[in-house]
């Protein structure tokens, strides 16, 4: 058993409530047995990166920000964050390879460095167990560091409460649907945007039937990074006595808004149907052909597919067809198709793509199931001549396979 003093009830309360809570906890750990996960690589062109990785739904760790080598070291400090979520997974029975999604935040998007962060991987995570990685170019909370980093680990999972591992990982239990909750933007500065933008994402968990407390992780995107605390503030404002789940800060360049904040929340209980995906359009919301408002996972896996840049980029319509392309190969490899996608995350570094992917999507996805998404505007996506990066979550085309 994994030391209950640190593994606590998101739904624990101060007093009389928190003890209960800390003892119910306690008596599921005792009676439940866990479950472990089953993962399924899926590699890519030989370079020891799978381009998806799929995952039997046990628990699913979804972290903080992990911090690399001080700012201006000659590593970028991959070993430093794999030291870090190793200490995660351990703590709740899993090891280093069972980190399932790598995202990394580079400050210095240089190719050099970006090929050194690929090698690094390689030697952390020998013998193709790596997991399926995103690269995005960010300055990093802070400053001290050039490199940041947040995953999901595939844990044993015991009982149906979201539990968190202090501030620094939250664990999605396996049997509750997930939830994946578009961004949300709010006019204002960036204090007042972020406080909004809180308020929305908690209207949206309400309706499902969800609270903060079935939160287990927040990604903020904001500008300028300089002054992420501030977003802090106003986030650890909206948990209150709850607590915040773990926090990722990326940086983007939206010329009209302050911030843009998602979620990844557990639905209330698990539906009983044999879809593997549904997507919800809440009250007041107009339903897109492009994005969901949210999409709810009844799958019993997940499939995470690494960062796609496109291939063919002559054009900003080959470029995004390109990437289009490509998610619906890799997609299609890991038992899935593009009218079952959970999450997209777009980050566009040029108007041009931006408007085609825009026209696009309609094409490639089916206008009453698109994935929940989250559009980024930023300075570059750290490859030369290329302006798309693309980060999705996929399932199964049938709840079990």
């Amino acid at each position: 058993m994994h030391g209950l003093a640190s593994i606590w009830t998101t739904r624990a309360r101060k007093g009389f409530m928190w003890t209960c809570a800390v003892t119910i906890a306690a008596l599921v750990l005792i009676s439940v047995p866990s479950r472990a996960a089953e993962i399924t690589r899926f590699p890519i062109g030989g370079v020891g990166i799978p381009g998806a990785v799929r995952v039997s739904r046990a628990g699913l760790a979804h972290t903080a920000m992990f911090f690399g080598s001080a700012s201006g070291s000659r590593s970028p400090g991959i070993s430093e964050i794999a030291v870090q979520l190793g200490a995660v997974a351990r703590h709740y029975g899993a090891k280093l390879e069972d980190v399932v999604k790598l995202n990394l935040y580079v400050a210095n998007a240089s190719s050099g460095l970006m090929e050194e962060i690929k090698s690094e991987i390689r030697q952390t995570w020998p013998r193709g167990n790596s997991p399926a990685l995103t690269m995005i170019p960010s300055p990093v909370p802070g400053g001290s560091s050039d490199v940041a980093a947040d995953a999901v680990i595939a844990v044993p999972t015991v009982g149906a409460a979201v539990t968190r591992f202090r501030n620094q990982a939250a664990v999605m239990p396996a049997e509750r649907d997930i939830l994946y909750v578009s961004g949300r933007v709010a006019p204002g500065g960036l204090a007042a945007a972020a406080s909004a933008t809180m308020r929305q994402l908690f209207d949206v968990l309400a309706h499902l039937g969800s609270t903060p407390a079935d939160v287990v992780q927040v990604k903020a995107f904001i500008q300028p990074m300089s002054r992420w605390e501030t977003v802090r503030n106003e986030i650890d404002r909206a948990f209150g006595d709850t607590g915040s789940p773990p926090v990722v800060y990326v940086a983007w360049t939206s010329p009209s808004r302050a911030t843009e904040i998602e979620l990844i929340a557990a639905a209330p209980e698990r539906q009983g149907t044999e879809a593997s995906i549904s997507y919800v359009t809440p009250p007041g919301d107009q339903a897109s052909p492009v994005y969901s408002r949210v999409a709810r996972v009844h799958a019993d896996e997940v499939i995470y597919i690494g960062g796609i840049v496109a291939g063919d980029a002559a054009t900003p319509e080959r470029e995004v067809r390109s990437v289009l392309d490509e998610l619906g190969r890799l997609a299609e490899v890991a038992g899935s198709n593009l009218s079952h996608l959970a999450k997209a995350t777009y980050y566009v570094a040029a108007k041009p793509a931006s408007t085609m992917l825009n026209r696009l999507r309609p094409e490639y996805y089916l206008p009453t199931r698109p994935p929940a998404a989250s559009k980024i505007s930023v300075a570059t996506i750290g490859v030369a001549d290329r302006t798309l990066l693309m980060d999705m979550v996929a399932v199964p085309t049938s709840r079990s396979q």
